[in-house]
């Protein structure tokens, strides 16, 4: 992007000069509304999952902390969630047309008429411009009205800040952290006097130029929590609306769920990773008084009772989170609060005494992070840990059955991973024995690594989880491409194309989270495997997979009756789809649908049989 910077010699502070024509036009008053907007696409939007509960429902923690650092101001600010909000509506009322969403955003302003409205978003990297994008939409419909100066934030606009200038979209993008940022624009929009320290990332379109703010790049200085932010915050509702990921659903629907943060940033620099662009290098934490503080509040004051972790890196600075977790502890004890990472946490850091603390303060499970199992792979990537360091820790943690953990691995890496590369990261999977195996097929984080999309392929966004990427949630499938065990006949040097990273990515999920997962086996967690199963079937309804494993899973832990309910499931989602029928096949399923074992010795049998399959294929 070519930008003027403010301390050029022709640039004559063009953010004063354009905050002086924005309040000439607006006449700001001081009033100001955060919004989050929805964080899903609508051209993939599943209504019968939403009213399952199945989508995510995070608190707007972000727009949290700007709330939080725009307190001490003299205006009057809300905070709206449009994520929750939508998920409500349509849950509530089955008859809501999807399509009239900014009407939602209509009544807020009606009722508010704010002067400046921020808005953030984050969603899987798409095209924002020739598809409808719920931020693209938003600042489109605040722009039309001409009533607003307009502020676009969050990971979604810092990947687009040229795009949605030039297209006039918004007044200013603010790429990164925005407390400091924020606070110095609202300076030059609101105030006669400029209180704040000139800081970089505000991004505005001004004299026909794209020009960003200067000042030297200041990491915010984290201090207090969000306590009085929540009064903003509904917290209770979102567990009517959403999620948080499988742990938060494993411990009842119903259970009221938050979040805390004890780390911003991340130690690593991994390359398919956005969280050091946005963040910035290194990690600062939270004071563990006043983090606990926050989560004290949640629990005691708004009956919270299950934590999602926010951390990128949550294992960063072990005696800081290892005092946060041993004062954690009490609160597990008198309101038996659960906490997960859904996140990933850094292999290399977990310790034995970690380990215990996470377990006695209430830790149901994490993911920690593998990603391939390629050296070379991982070298590009620049993922520190080795398969040998991952093996360690992996033989660590079958010493806490207590936790769910999964592995989280990404295969199509950067356009150029070989299927010989995929192959090694499945075999490790295979040998760390995890409860659960998360592959991902290689996502486009943000503009600037757009271009490693495998052989340049375009086209409308695909999630992370390919099944995703649909209203169906179903893999579109092209039967001259292998799918099952003769994956593993693939050539070595193939670089698959999309269409097939889809069969290898849902062979790789079948062969090791279901037919060959380890508590499907003796000595395995039966019930753990079913708790999990069961609430990732909250957000695929029709997958019939997972019907039959959640049953087979019920027989192992001797429930018979409820095995038959969820094989007869299966049954009645396979009669109506050719397509699930033809996989069925394909992963040699078929045989275990017309002959369902009746006790847990034919459940191991049977797997076993087919592990064999698969493994002479391998």
């Amino acid at each position: 992007m070519k930008t003027l910077p403010m301390e050029h010699p022709c640039a004559s502070h063009p953010l004063q000069e354009y905050a002086k024509l924005l309040k000439k036009d607006f006449h700001p008053l001081k009033k100001v509304l955060l919004l989050q907007a929805p964080q899903f696409l609508f051209d993939a939007i599943n209504v019968d999952v939403i009213r399952n509960r199945g989508y995510y429902a995070y608190p707007p923690t972000g727009l949290q902390w700007l709330a939080t650092s725009l307190s001490g101001r003299d205006i009057h600010l809300e905070l709206h969630d449009l994520n929750l909000q939508v998920l409500q509506r349509l849950i509530a009322d089955p008859d809501y047309d999807f399509h009239t969403w900014l009407e939602m955003l209509d009544d807020v302003l009606d009722q508010l008429q704010p002067s400046i409205v921020a808005v953030s978003c984050l969603t899987v990297y798409a095209d924002l411009f020739n598809k409808p994008h719920p931020l693209t939409d938003l600042l489109a419909h605040l722009m039309q009205k001409n009533s607003h100066i307009v502020i676009a934030g969050g990971p979604t606009a810092s990947n687009e800040i040229e795009g949605y200038l030039q297209r006039n979209l918004c007044h200013f993008v603010i790429d990164g952290e925005g407390e400091y940022k924020i606070n110095y624009l609202l300076d030059f929009l609101l105030e006669d006097t400029i209180d704040h320290p000139e800081v970089p990332g505000i991004f505005f379109s001004h004299a026909g130029q794209v020009h960003e703010s200067g000042g030297d790049v200041t990491p915010v200085a984290i201090s207090g929590n969000l306590i009085e932010s929540y009064r903003h915050v509904a917290v209770e509702a979102y567990c009517q609306a959403g999620c948080l990921n499988p742990y938060s659903r494993m411990m009842g629907q119903d259970t009221i769920y938050g979040v805390f943060q004890l780390h911003r940033g991340c130690r690593c620099d991994c390359a398919f990773c956005g969280v050091r662009t946005f963040m910035g290098k290194g990690v600062r934490s939270h004071q563990v008084e006043a983090a606990l503080a926050e989560v004290r509040y949640l629990v005691e004051e708004r009956g919270v009772r299950h934590f999602e972790v926010l951390d990128d890196d949550l294992l960063a600075l072990p005696a800081v989170t290892a005092q946060f977790l041993d004062q954690l502890i009490p609160l597990r004890q008198s309101h038996s609060i659960t906490w997960a990472a859904n996140n990933g946490l850094i292999t290399n850091s977990l310790t034995k005494e970690l380990l215990d603390l996470m377990k006695a303060s209430g830790c149901i499970g994490f993911k920690i992070g593998i990603e391939a199992g390629s050296n070379e792979m991982l070298r590009r990537m620049k993922k520190p840990g080795t398969p040998a360091t991952f093996k360690k820790i992996a033989a660590l943690l079958q010493n806490y059955p207590e936790f769910f953990v999964g592995g989280n691995y990404i295969i199509g890496l950067f356009g150029e991973e070989t299927f010989a590369q995929m192959l090694q990261t499945y075999k490790l999977s295979i040998d760390l024995n995890l409860d659960w195996s998360s592959f991902s097929l290689f996502q486009v984080t943000s503009k600037a690594t757009a271009s490693d999309k495998p052989h340049g392929e375009s086209g409308g966004a695909i999630d992370f989880i390919p099944t995703k990427s649909a209203p169906s949630r179903e893999l579109l499938e092209d039967r001259a491409l292998p799918l099952g065990p003769e994956v593993f006949a693939i050539p070595d040097d193939t670089l698959p194309s999309q269409e097939l990273l889809k069969n290898i990515w849902l062979t790789f999920n079948m062969a090791t989270n279901y037919i060959g997962n380890k508590n499907l086996a003796p000595g395995g967690d039966a019930v753990a495997f079913v708790r999990w199963v069961n609430a990732l079937r909250i957000s695929y309804p029709d997958n019939p997979y997972m019907a039959l494993f959640a049953g087979l899973g019920q027989v192992v832990t001797g429930n018979l009756k409820q095995g038959l309910v969820d094989h007869a499931q299966s049954a009645d989602i396979l009669a109506r789809s050719e397509s699930w029928r033809y996989r069925f096949e394909k992963f040699q399923l078929a045989g275990l649908m017309k002959n369902f074992p009746n006790d847990r010795e034919q459940v191991y049998n049977a797997l076993v049989t087919i592990t064999a399959e698969y493994a002479t294929h391998c």
